[in-house]
């Protein structure tokens, strides 16, 4: 019992069983500092990337004498664009665009609902909210195409929409719309509606600089396209156009109209 060499080794073992429990307390601690100093995602949605094309690409021919200086595109049932007027190519193509924080709940509680959310350029220099407001006062209003009952949208965050509206600059817009060039026009494809920034921000002759009346348009021009709808003519002078005649190219008699 009294022997050296066991007083050792019992020694030993304690010291041993000392620094196990020190390290493992260390490690804890240091878990613990690295948990607690980690980023943590917040509600809001950041920036993002322009996707990669995809889809049916479309070549846009020759503008026609009565929309000159615009561009109109033709496309397959998965690409549909039409020219809506002259927009500014001063808006640089930045790439990211800032997703809508804000909210509608659709108007009425029949027919199909559309839930979408609102992307803004970060070059186009608009507030992503304003935008997105704008145009839930026009889905929302009776006259647009929620009036028949057989439609309605609610504007939601990025995360849950199942239709995406980008406001981008004439090449962005292109490259979301599929094109090789950049061309004038708004576009959907899919679920997907794009809406050229330039235009948005400068109304066409057509509408004598009423840009509210024009903004308007625009969203009903480009949501009758996702709602399946075709472009028509106009139907005879004095009359008011159809809001799916490319108004922003020509009214070709009639009188401009924003709604459906």
């Amino acid at each position: 019992m009294n022997d050296p060499g066991v007083r050792r080794r019992v020694f030993n073992w304690g010291r041993i069983a000392l620094i196990a429990g020190a390290v493992a307390a260390l490690v804890a601690v240091t878990v613990g500092v690295r948990a607690l100093s980690a980023p943590v995602e917040r509600a809001g949605v950041p920036t993002i990337a322009v996707p990669s094309p995809s889809g049916t690409r479309f070549t846009s021919p020759s503008p026609s004498p009565s929309a000159s200086g615009t561009e109109s595109g033709t496309a397959s049932p998965s690409a549909t664009a039409s020219a809506s007027g002259t927009p500014s190519s001063s808006i640089k193509a930045s790439g990211d665009f800032d997703w809508a924080t804000t909210t509608a709940a659709a108007a009425g509680s029949q027919g199909k609902l559309y839930r979408y959310a609102v992307a803004v350029e970060s070059s186009a220099k608009l507030k992503a909210n304003t935008v997105a407001g704008t145009v839930a006062g026009v889905l929302n209003d009776p006259r647009s195409w929620t009036g028949d009952g057989e439609v309605r949208f609610a504007l939601v965050p990025q995360s849950k929409a199942t239709v995406k509206l980008y406001l981008a600059s004439t090449k962005t817009a292109a490259t979301l719309c599929g094109s090789d060039g950049e061309a004038d026009f708004t576009c959907v494809k899919g679920d997907v509606v794009v809406i050229n920034a330039g235009q948005w921000k400068t109304a066409a002759a057509s509408y004598a600089g009423d840009l509210d009346g024009y903004r308007t348009f625009l969203v009903n021009h480009a949501i009758g396209h996702l709602l399946g709808q075709r472009e028509a003519q106009c139907a005879g002078s004095g009359k008011k156009a159809p809001v799916m005649l490319q108004q922003g190219a020509g009214l070709d008699g009639c009188t401009a109209n924003p709604w459906p």
